[in-house]
């Protein structure tokens, strides 16, 4: 009742000046309360309890408050310089990552991007339960299906060493980032502006059907597709099924039973598996993030 009077009595541009200003901070610390109440009983506790991985996140989080990654090594990113200048040419913002340029989308703001740019490296540091692949020295000499590339990074940091690379990645707003950050191995690299699913039709297409007719071998799958990863493994059928040395790389935490099904899902065609060290939060509780499976 008092939400409706609140939304009825001031105007939307009033209440998001002051969820802005402050409300949001507020709402945002009573909703992680509950994860920061177990974080600080077992930082002060934890010399009690069992030392594992889940433990260690909670005692991180009680420490130093929630953070998605709750791992040591994210603390190292937090005053990070991040220079963001603007293309000549094609007018986008891009930072240098590793010597090379990585575009973000032209109604990203500066500060936006630098907020972005640290949060990708914190997601793939080697600590990080995001983490896809340990050492991206397993992507030599492979084909790298890149499902949900977002800004392209993880194709990025391997692009020197993939034989070629496929984006999938439908937003329209992603898309000239990605052609102007690729623009150097555009020989290697196309961009195929289609969601990944179980079948193909109209704006989906399936990993079976795409593939198709290609003479591909020795794949890496990476997968992080807001939990529509189901859907894409049920296409991939036929691609698993064939594989003999194949990688992927699927995230487990966006839907309720995901870790179980997927994992599930893939030792059915042969898939040993591993989820990457840690825990991220995610809808306010710790979760393990991405599923590490191999074929061979």
């Amino acid at each position: 009742m008092l939400v409706k009077i609140y939304r009825r009595i001031l105007p939307l541009a009033f209440r998001q000046k002051m969820y802005d200003a402050f409300l949001g901070k507020v709402l945002e610390f009573f909703r992680n309360l509950p994860l920061l109440s177990a974080g600080l009983f077992y930082y002060i506790f934890g010399v009690f309890l069992p030392r594992n991985e889940k433990n260690r996140a909670y005692a991180f989080i009680g420490k130093h408050g929630v953070s998605s990654y709750p791992f040591p090594a994210s603390l190292s990113y937090k005053h990070l310089r991040v220079e963001v200048d603007l293309d000549g040419e094609s007018k986008l913002p891009y930072v240098l990552h590793q010597g090379k340029k990585l575009f973000f989308p032209e109604q990203f703001s500066r500060e936006k991007v630098r907020t972005e740019y640290l949060r990708l490296l914190i997601e793939q540091d080697p600590e990080s339960p995001h983490r896809y692949i340990p050492s991206y020295d397993e992507l030599e000499n492979r084909v790298l299906l890149d499902v949900g590339a977002a800004e392209g990074i993880f194709a990025l940091d391997t692009i020197e060493l993939v034989n070629s690379v496929f984006l999938f990645e439908y937003e329209e707003f992603w898309q000239e980032a990605l052609r102007q950050t690729f623009k150097p191995w555009q020989e290697k690299v196309t961009i195929v502006r289609k969601f990944v699913s179980d079948r193909t039709e109209n704006l989906n297409v399936s990993i079976d059907d795409f593939l198709a007719g290609k003479e591909l071998e020795r794949l890496f799958i990476k997968m992080d597709i807001e939990g529509a990863e189901r859907k894409a493994l049920q296409g991939a059928r036929a691609t698993l099924q064939s594989a003999d040395d194949m990688y992927l790389a699927v995230c487990g935490y966006h839907r309720k039973g995901d870790p179980e099904y997927l994992t599930g899902f893939v030792e059915e065609y042969g898939f040993s598996h591993e989820f990457a060290p840690g825990y991220l939060v995610w809808n306010r509780r710790l979760s393990k993030a991405v599923i590490r499976c191999h074929k061979n």
